[in-house]
């Protein structure tokens, strides 16, 4: 009832029409063939750039720069010709990234910290906040969700976690402080969703599973959402089924970003990773070209709704791969065979070998017991570092197993690998737990 109540009030919102609208078109959208969908997303790119080109100062002088018109993009290798955008672009800019078409002051700001903790502020029209809601409401749909369930987001600090305001119970959400990780915090989690009982939990994927360890070290059974869906952070096929046995529920992983909006791509029933491709265009890119299927790249996206500070090429400085087959499911989406992380984590050995640096993580979590968390850090091609928070075993035994299991990795390359022991590894400034990162730049040819 409460469910159909939110729903109907929010029909009182001037922008709701357009919500259900795009919710209509993404639904039947998914069921197009890929050739269909992907001239679909090629008109909303080319309307999205005739209005960059003709409201944006920033956009404008981008393309006489390279002496092009947007009716001159008739192809991707005419829209390869503009350049890509960074996070420094956007801060180097500001303003000048805005449509003059829109009011500043109606437009929501949002300032996030990436990975990095550095900020970055962007600011989104209605338009774009419907497109995004309509975009989560389809990823929910595929696993019997809804607009207006009860969602749990275990996420960003946002204010006292007991305190529940007068929006969060009509929009029917509860946010969870995901930034602090204790077993007390954890009991307070546990007892809140057992009264509360939310259709969905979504979050850090890696909190989520620290979370589902708790439950299950308590015996804590009585948390049963339809879905979990992770974001943020690659979760991994033991953490997965760890999340699923707990929660007794299907588990969805989310790829988006501050950036992008909602999704850029997300998990059906049957594990395809579908690109939102009517929602937000994206690029694979090795040395600027675009790749086959199976090949690493670039992530590169051009959100499609962004009309009051467009993002066109931005580099999402993560790596992934694209499939060959489509999804069993039968949508026409397109469908990511791997999303490796950031180009943070993928490790450039001496040789020039690039090797992902999770592949550290899956080994120790697999094969060496009695760790609590560790980061792994490559400071040059021929340096890596890894330290380690441990529970009650001996220092030495665990430094020689990790060491000995690692090893391998790197096939007698001449890395120097060290191993350390610290009372606690914190969050980054962000608010996240980066396992691997890396000071040297990656080259994808």
């Amino acid at each position: 009832m409460y469910k159909h109540l939110y729903q109907f009030m929010r029909l009182m919102k001037p922008s709701e029409f357009r919500t259900r609208k795009y919710i209509r078109e993404f639904e039947r959208n998914q069921w197009l063939s890929p050739e269909e969908l992907h001239q679909i997303s090629w008109q909303k790119l080319k309307i999205l750039l005739e209005h960059a080109y003709t409201h944006v100062p920033f956009y404008r002088q981008r393309f006489q720069e390279i002496g092009l018109t947007p009716q001159d993009i008739q192809t991707e290798k005419d829209f390869s010709q503009i350049p890509l955008l960074s996070k420094d672009d956007i801060r180097q800019n500001g303003d000048l990234l805005l449509a003059t078409n829109y009011d500043k002051s109606k437009m929501t700001r949002d300032a996030t910290s990436g990975s990095t903790g550095e900020p970055l502020v962007l600011y989104r029209a209605s338009d774009y906040s419907s497109a995004d809601i309509a975009a989560f409401t389809r990823s929910y749909r595929w696993f019997g969700g809804d607009m207006g369930d009860k969602i749990a987001w275990i996420w960003g600090r946002r204010q006292d976690g007991s305190r529940v305001t007068l929006m969060q119970r009509i929009k029917r959400e509860r946010w969870l402080d995901g930034y602090t990780v204790t077993p007390e915090i954890f009991q307070q989690f546990a007892q809140m969703l057992g009264r509360w009982k939310p259709t969905i939990i979504t979050g850090y994927g890696n909190v989520i599973y620290l979370f589902a360890e708790y439950l299950a070290q308590q015996n804590i059974r009585d948390i049963r959402p339809k879905m979990v869906q992770t974001t943020a952070v690659p979760v991994w096929p033991h953490e997965r089924e760890v999340i699923e046995k707990v929660f007794q529920c299907p588990v969805s992983d989310r790829y988006s970003s501050h950036e992008a909006g909602a999704i850029i791509a997300a998990e059906c029933p049957q594990g395809g990773k579908h690109i939102f491709s009517d929602f937000c265009f994206v690029e694979i890119l090795a040395d600027g070209r675009p790749v086959s299927p199976g090949e690493m790249g670039e992530v590169v996206i051009t959100p499609l709704y962004n009309f009051g500070m467009p993002l066109i090429r931005y580099r999402m400085a993560d790596i992934a791969a694209l499939a060959s087959q489509p999804c069993s499911c039968g949508r026409g989406l397109p469908v990511l065979q791997e999303l490796m992380g950031r180009t943070t984590s993928m490790f450039t050995l001496p040789s020039g070998k690039l090797l992902y640096g999770g592949a550290f993580r899956r080994v120790v979590l697999h094969y060496v017991p009695g760790i609590q968390r560790f980061r792994i850090h490559q400071h040059a091609p021929d340096k890596i570092e890894i330290v380690l928070q441990i529970k009650e075993r001996s220092n030495e035994d665990i430094i020689n197993s990790v060491r000995q299991q690692c090893l391998p990795l790197l096939e007698n390359e001449p890395v120097e690998l060290t191993v350390s022991v610290t009372d606690e590894i914190p969050m980054t400034a962000a608010g996240k737990f980066l396992v691997t990162t890396s000071d040297v730049p990656v080259t994808l040819n």
